[in-house]
């Protein structure tokens, strides 16, 4: 992932900011940290959340919020992407931690843990917590 931080975040503490559940993580568990995260792993390009080869648009516009909590994932066992609630039935926090049904691990160019392309396990976990919280937008 590319440098920077969401909107929000800061390098001191930030235990309780956004329904956080004091873990000591750093990263907000905010739909910021999540437009972050889709931006900094480029989810863009040929081939990829932007286009028709796949039917999730990840485009950062007004829309996504609704199309992340909407859209289902057919090779994540039929998955909703982010399932409010629920971090450990969304398709979203899955697909982050490795290949879920025939869904490769994404971003696509991330392989093993702590590949550069690799979406870092603190973000994974706000994300995670966001959901859980009830991914408010």
């Amino acid at each position: 992932m590319s440098s920077g931080s969401p909107a929000g975040s800061t390098s001191s503490s930030t235990s309780g900011v956004g329904g956080s559940t004091g873990s000591g993580n750093e990263i907000p568990p905010t739909f910021a940290t999540v437009q972050f995260v889709i931006q900094s792993a480029s989810c863009f390009g040929a081939g990829c959340h932007n286009d028709e080869m796949n039917p999730l648009d990840l485009q950062l516009n007004e829309d996504l919020h609704t199309r992340l909590t909407t859209h289902i994932s057919r090779n994540c066992g039929d998955l909703p992407i982010v399932n409010p609630g629920k971090p450990d039935e969304s398709a979203f926090i899955k697909i982050l931690k490795g290949p879920c049904g025939t869904t490769p691990r994404m971003p696509i160019e991330c392989v093993n843990d702590g590949d550069a392309k690799c979406v870092p396990d603190e973000y994974i976990d706000a994300i995670a917590q966001w959901i859980a919280d009830g991914a408010a937008e």
